[in-house]
Order: structure tokens, then C-alpha cells, then sequence
């Protein structure tokens, strides 16, 4: 007998359960035999109706509160699962991670169930809303990385120097929901001017993470306003409900955080017209009342000149001081508006060590925008540095 080859019971059970760790599952049931254990976990067991097969199973006491569906024997779900043998009694049970209704109607169901819970409650109220920032400057965005939901989001975004905080997740059915509470743990405590979750339309199904209870309470509760654009035809999402401002699509997300900048800018070039025009039509008016005067009054031509150039000197000096409290008035708004747009200027940032590429007349974004031996040029704070892609 080849003593290397024995090994413990012990670490026997330790070397199956790490290979049963590849092995996870989404397995569809009956719930059967619901127990709940003393330290708050539940045990039951998953039976197929077809020929009543059944596999033990056990859900955390944290998992079960956050997932908030509620076990009851004869009960369909859908569990994601992980094998694993209690070295204890050698006994194969199936650790659940995630658990979710079977079918539309159940859905359903709990969607209206939970809806009017959180109404009572006072969690969809105006009144408990935050207003989103008129100049919002750091955002965050919770969506997943792939897909054309940040595409169309990064398109459409104005370029007033936004510092975007993008945290990758999850956005589909009942397993995004820990990613979810992930990210926004995440940007909690980054000082944001609005908090941004987004994803595209779907099922209900597909839909499940957004309807969460523990996730709506988090998005009730979050220290910045939170502002979603989390698409579906039929039923609007219960964190949609919560959040401070809700629109239809990635591309109106974009385009109210841009609004407030587009009417500043806007203000400023009318500003801008008025401040000249009213200048020029001054000017006009105080020279055609001399020329009316001066052939009105040939008499005394010299007497008569000598008013009218009194006239013109005190009506020049009015209009001066009227020019220049209009000036000084103008001239405080576009500082205060060139402020703000300086804010934003994305060349701002170059002074704090960032640099903006180009190639060809155009910004680089992407390593696809330029390809090797390509010349491009380093804009920094002080100049711009030439350079070839290697």
C-alpha cells in the first residue's frame, strides 16, 4: 500500500468541496420542508415536479433578507446554488445564493405587493425628493460596461469638464442585486452632485433587481440625488419610484444633466446682443435729436450751437454712466457665467497633471482611434508635446 497516495476524510472533504465550487447552478423547484433554524438561516428542500427528485438546500439569513421573496412550501423558484458537503454528518447540501420567482404572474404579484408597502410608507413622495444640481459637476454612474446603454450615455454627455465616478455592474434579473448595493456602497461616501443608474428595457423577469425592497430603501436613502433612467414599457421600477428623478432612456439621462449648462450659455450670448444693440440705438437717438434741434432753430445760430453742444457733452456723459452701470451689471454676469463655464472647460484639468491626445484634428478616446506610427500630439498645461505611436 502507497502511503502517499491516503489522505484524511477531513481533507478529502476539503479537496471535494473546493472541486464542487465550478460547479454552481440556477435550478428551478419546489420548495419543500421550509425550516427556519434558530441562528436565522432556512433550510428546505428543492423538489422537481416531474418525478419528485429533491436536493437540500440552505439560504443565509443575509441572502434570504436581501433577495426579500418570501419561502413557502409548494412555492416555485429559481435558486443559483453551490454544492457543498457538511464535513459534519458528510451531508451534500446546496448553499443558496440567489433566489427568485417563477413566472410573470408571481412577479407580478410581489411587484404589487411591495409597490403599496412602499407607499404607505411615503417612499414615492415628492415632497421627500431631492432636486437634481441646475450645474452638476461629479457624477455617478452605475450601469453595466458592455452594451449600448453607456455608449449612448458617453455620447450624448456635454463637454462641461463632468468628473464621471462609473462603477461596472450588473443590471439583469435577480442576481445583479449584490452588485448593485456593491456600487452604490461604492460611491456613498464620494461627495456627488447626482448619483445616475441606468440600463435599457426588458421582462419583468430582467427587471427583478429593480424591484427590490433592500435596494429601493438604499436609493431612497442615499446622500445625493439620485436621478435613473431604467427603460420598461409596461411597469415603471420600484428604484425609479424612489429615485429623486426619473427619466425614459440613457440619452435623456445625458441631456438633463447638459441642460442647465446649454441655458447659461445661451443667457450669455443674448446678454451679449442686448448689450449692443442698446448701445447703437443710444447713440443714434442722442445725434438725431441734436440734427432736429440745430434745423429747427436756425435763429441765433451761434447761441443755438453752443446749446446744442452743451446738450450733446450732458446727454454723452448720461449715456456714459447709463452705458457703464449696464456694463458693470453685464460684466458681473458673464464673470459669473464664465465661471461656471471655465469649470468646465475640459482644458482646465490640464494643470492638474491630465493631457488631452489628438490625432489628425481629433480627440483620442479610444487605443482603435489611432494605430502604430500614427503622429499625435500631447496637449498639456504649458504647450503640446508631438509624438508617434509606437
Amino acid at each position: 500500500m502507497n502511503s502517499e497516495n491516503i489522505i484524511s476524510v477531513s481533507k478529502y472533504l476539503d479537496k471535494l468541496n473546493s472541486t464542487l465550487k465550478t460547479e454552481s447552478a440556477k435550478i428551478i423547484g419546489e420548495v419543500s420542508g421550509l425550516k427556519l433554524h434558530q441562528n436565522g438561516h432556512y433550510y428546505f428542500s428543492l423538489l422537481d415536479k416531474t418525478d419528485q427528485s429533491k436536493i437540500d438546500c440552505v439560504i443565509w439569513r443575509s441572502n434570504y433578507k436581501i433577495f426579500g421573496v418570501e419561502l413557502a412550501d409548494g412555492l416555485e423558484v429559481i435558486v443559483s446554488a453551490l454544492p457543498n458537503v457538511y464535513k459534519m454528518n458528510g451531508r451534500l447540501s446546496f448553499i443558496v445564493n440567489a433566489v427568485e420567482l417563477v413566472g410573470e404572474g408571481a412577479l407580478q404579484i410581489a411587484y404589487e405587493k411591495l409597490k403599496k408597502k412602499l407607499e404607505l410608507e411615503g417612499l414615492f413622495v415628492e415632497s421627500r425628493k431631492k432636486e437634481i444640481p441646475l450645474y452638476p459637476q461629479r457624477i455617478g454612474v452605475i450601469t453595466s460596461r458592455s452594451g449600448a446603454v453607456i455608449n449612448d450615455f458617453t455620447t450624448n454627455i456635454g463637454k462641461f469638464g463632468f468628473e464621471i465616478l462609473f462603477v461596472d455592474s450588473k443590471v439583469e434579473g435577480q442576481d445583479a442585486i449584490k452588485d448593485l448595493l456593491s456600487a452604490m456602497a461604492t460611491l456613498k461616501n464620494k461627495n456627488l452632485d447626482v448619483l445616475v443608474m441606468m440600463r435599457g428595457g426588458g421582462s419583468l423577469e430582467s427587471f427583478q433587481a429593480f424591484n427590490n425592497e433592500t435596494l429601493v430603501r438604499v436609493v431612497a436613502e442615499f446622500p445625493a440625488p439620485v436621478l435613473t433612467g431604467i427603460g420598461h414599457d409596461k411597469d415603471v421600477s420600484l428604484v425609479s419610484l424612489a429615485s429623486d428623478k426619473n427619466v425614459s432612456t440613457p440619452t435623456a439621462v445625458a441631456n438633463l444633466l447638459n441642460s442647465g449648462f446649454l441655458e447659461a450659455r445661451g443667457e450669455i450670448r443674448f446678454l451679449e446682443e442686448k448689450i449692443f444693440s442698446n448701445f447703437q440705438s443710444a447713440i443714434f437717438d442722442t445725434f438725431r435729436r441734436a440734427e432736429d434741434t440745430l434745423f429747427r432753430e436756425m435763429d441765433g445760430v451761434e447761441l443755438k450751437l453752443k446749446q446744442i453742444s452743451d446738450m450733446i457733452i450732458l446727454q454723452t456723459r448720461e449715456l456714459i454712466r447709463g452705458f457703464s452701470d449696464l456694463s458693470a451689471n453685464a460684466l458681473d454676469f458673464l464673470v459669473q457665467s464664465g465661471k461656471t463655464i471655465q469649470l468646465s472647460n475640459p482644458e482646465r484639468q490640464l494643470a492638474y497633471g491630465y493631457s488631452i491626445i489628438k490625432s489628425k484634428g481629433k480627440v483620442v478616446r479610444y487605443t482603435k482611434d489611432v494605430k502604430t506610427d500614427d503622429n499625435i500630439e500631447l496637449m498639456v498645461s504649458d504647450g503640446i508635446i508631438k509624438s508617434k505611436v509606437i
